[in-house]
């Protein structure tokens, strides 16, 4: 019997073999003593105390805030990502709250496939351990196939989030659910934001340090600069991976080639690591080009509002992604499906703008 396991179940291996044995020993005392009739009944009444013990083990050992398990979290890169780190911090947090443990699983290399997919291809062989999973997807059209497989396979729910997988609804696996921030609004919005601050100026030159991984920013923040500023400049490097020493070296470059009497009026980020990079090389590259300088940068992490919150720093706004709502929203949904209740498939999230306390006091 499958569901008599003394590892998986052990309250109903214990209160089913003690009520059965000691049913047994009472009617072979019984026989012993010549009273087959008697031992028949006790028999009986053993039986119907066992069923007895399993319905209640059943109603009140199962109820909801009984330990469900372990889950398990997917990410896309870890090293040097704040952001990252600290979803991870929330995430656990979260589970914690609800009694569920949880098992991280790091790629080898960030934002590669096939290290995501070697992972999947583990916790498809230890299923059964896991209540669910959260996965933060990277390069997701190589891995599409693979989280299709793994969740046809697997059976667990699973949500996804930072990146949506894909592309439409219909085409999410069952038992699966998205929540997050639409990447490319929050690309839109830092475009938005330079727009204000640069109207007025003429000919204003905007600097985007990009990577190939969440495109979508560079490419709606582009469509909204060009929109609300129809003379803008615009330079997109997107080589620089969300590495903040590769985003400062692309800056200094950028800074030293200006030819005399050109500005650097803007630098948008698509992370916030990769503009702290770029303020670390504005302040090497100290020049009149960059002197009214403004930065922009996407996440929301400590160090970045920090810095914003100074005000003689380039550094003056930050689209912000919020980890905490995000791992509360995140745990919600794998809980609840869980426990077989629906949630919908596809949430976004509203971002915001951080611009800090003292954007009053400076001027662009």
């Amino acid at each position: 019997m499958a569901w008599l396991n003394r590892d998986k179940t052990p309250a109903l291996f214990a209160v089913t073999t003690s009520v059965v044995s000691g049913g047994i020993v009472a009617v072979l005392a019984k026989v012993l003593q010549g009273g087959i009739s008697a031992g028949v009944t006790i028999l009986w009444s053993a039986l119907v105390s066992a069923v007895v013990a399993i319905v209640f083990w059943a109603v009140f050992a199962m109820r909801p805030g009984k330990r469900p398990g372990t889950a398990f979290l997917l990410t896309s890169a870890f090293e040097q990502k704040y952001y990252v780190a600290a979803l991870v911090q929330q995430v656990h947090s979260a589970l914690d709250r609800d009694d569920i443990d949880l098992v991280l699983k790091v790629p080898d290399r960030d934002y590669d496939a096939g290290a995501q997919a070697h992972h999947l291809r583990r916790i498809l062989n230890r299923k059964h351990a896991y209540v669910g999973g959260i996965v933060v997807a990277g390069e997701v059209s190589r891995l599409r196939e693979d989280l299709v497989t793994f969740c046809r396979e697997s059976r667990l729910p699973v949500v996804f989030s930072d990146l949506e997988p894909f592309p439409t609804e219909s085409e999410y696996p069952d038992n699966t659910a998205f929540i997050g921030y639409d990447t490319g609004e929050l690309g839109e919005l830092a475009g938005d934001w330079l727009v204000k601050q640069l109207r007025g100026r003429t000919g204003p030159r905007v600097l985007i340090i990009a990577s190939l991984e969440h495109d979508s920013r560079q490419q709606r923040c582009e469509k909204a600069l060009r929109s609300g500023l129809p003379d803008v400049e615009i330079i997109t490097d997107d080589r620089c991976g969300f590495v903040r020493s590769r985003a400062h070296n692309a800056v200094r470059t950028h800074v030293r080639n200006l030819a005399p009497g050109q500005r650097l009026d803007a630098i948008f980020c698509t992370n916030d690591e990769m503009a702290l990079g770029a303020v670390d090389a504005i302040a090497a590259t100290a020049s009149a080009a960059t002197q009214a300088t403004v930065v922009i940068g996407v996440d929301g992490v400590l160090e970045a509002r920090t810095l914003i919150d100074t005000a003689d720093c380039p550094f003056r706004a930050t689209v912000v992604q919020d980890t905490h709502r995000l791992a509360v929203g995140v745990v919600d949904f794998l809980v609840k499906m869980h426990r077989g209740y629906a949630v919908p498939r596809r949430t976004i999230l509203k971002a915001e703008i951080y611009e800090g306390d003292n954007r009053g006091t400076r001027s662009s």
